[in-house]
């Protein structure tokens, strides 16, 4: 497995199962399908999250600079005239 392809939330579960396989005497009880299905899905919602307030962010800044290119070059036209 090469670590460089690795999502950082995958290394972080690697990691993870080798700390609860190194100490197998301290391991904490392994959790339902349903809790880790929960867990999963809390990851999602968050990096969801994450994902949508970096669109917008950016989204409206290029919006932005769009339409102020966009009214620089109309005032170039009509300015000419």
């Amino acid at each position: 497995m090469d670590k460089g392809k690795l999502s950082p939330k995958e290394q972080a579960l690697l990691a993870e199962a080798r700390r609860e396989a190194a100490a197998p005497g301290q391991a904490k009880p392994s959790p339902t399908p349903a809790e880790r299905l929960a867990q999963l899905m809390e990851d999602e919602r968050a990096e969801t999250l994450q994902r949508k307030r970096k669109m917008r962010r950016y989204g409206i800044g290029i919006s932005g600079a769009i339409l102020a290119l966009f009214v620089l070059w109309l005032l170039r036209a009509f300015r000419r005239r």
